[in-house]
């Protein structure tokens, strides 16, 4: 895959070195490359249907805001859009930049720019979770190496309150936990359809809409429901493989995948695209919370 982006740029450099010297080809070089986009599209497609055709689909999923205070020192907040998919059996958390980006373009095929209400900011981590049992999975993507990080029993012990208040058109309960050095509060309703919380807030007998630490450094806000579009289906894919790279080496790779330029990541990461055809690639670092300075942590403990 590596080799074939750098050949297509490579011939599209040529294509346009050679129609800047001889003017009278240009329209024959525009066909060329519109032709070479449509079958990159189909390819891109075809690879899709491969790659989801054991996924289980959504039946709706929770947009959220995430905004958190990662460095108290330099006051400086990160901001960056999630979605929480929900089916019966399982749950995925995970960034909503790819989705909402593929949305926006289908909405506006021919717009500039993008959609002004979405943080663009990717942490390619997930989080799947299972009701009936309360197993957790946290996995983690780097190029096309998947990494399962902690398989574990959600057992958060919530108290649930009488208190009660409407976030966008539905009633929600208050609830409260300790966890990770920080006191949470979250707000659950029971308007909507089984179960799902952001990140590892599971437990709560509905679906959570809002997460917040008592400082509000942590805050999760409900953005809105996301429902299927044509051209763009809610997939739940657990991963089919997880790297052979052993998960003590996950740290250092994800310090260099985080933070490292474009040009060089992948080769300083020592990871290269093994597996053909494993879609969808992100060949870009990381720009979410693992590329920030953090001296405020998430879980103090």
């Amino acid at each position: 895959m590596k080799k074939t982006i750098i050949s297509t740029i490579l011939l599209l450099s040529l294509g346009l070195s050679a129609s800047a010297q001889n003017p009278g080809h240009n329209r024959r070089g525009e066909g060329d490359r519109e032709a070479a986009a449509k079958e990159m599209q189909a390819k891109m497609k075809e690879e899709a249907n491969a790659y989801y055709a054991n996924a289980d689909t959504a039946e709706y999923g929770i947009r959220y805001r995430l905004k958190y205070l990662f460095n108290k020192e330099k006051n400086l907040t990160f901001e960056e859009d999630r979605i929480v998919l929900i089916t019966p059996k399982v749950t995925l958390y995970q960034s909503y930049e790819g989705i909402g980006e593929t949305r926006w373009r289908l909405a506006n095929p021919n717009g500039q720019g993008g959609d002004l209400g979405l943080a663009y900011h990717l942490t390619p981590d997930y989080y799947f979770y299972y009701p009936a049992t309360g197993r957790k999975v946290n996995t983690y993507r780097i190029i096309s190496e998947e990494f399962k990080l902690k398989d574990f029993t959600c057992d958060n012990k919530w108290n649930i309150t009488d208190e009660e208040k409407t976030i966008g058109e539905y009633k929600c309960r208050k609830a409260t936990i300790s966890k990770g050095g920080r006191d949470w509060t979250a707000w659950f309703t029971n308007d909507l359809p089984h179960v799902g919380a952001p990140r590892d807030f599971n437990g709560l007998p509905g679906i959570v809409l809002e997460v917040a630490d008592k400082d509000n450094e942590v805050r999760w806000m409900f953005n809105g429901i996301v429902n299927h579009v044509e051209g763009d289906t809610l997939f739940i894919k657990y991963p089919d493989r997880f790297s052979d790279i052993p998960v003590e080496r996950f740290p250092k790779i994800l310090h260099i995948f985080a933070t490292c330029d474009q040009s060089n990541y992948l080769q300083n990461s020592g990871i290269y695209d093994k597996h053909k055809g494993s879609y969808p690639l992100k060949y870009r670092p990381s720009t979410g919370i693992d590329a920030c300075i953090i001296d405020n942590p998430i879980e103090k403990e």
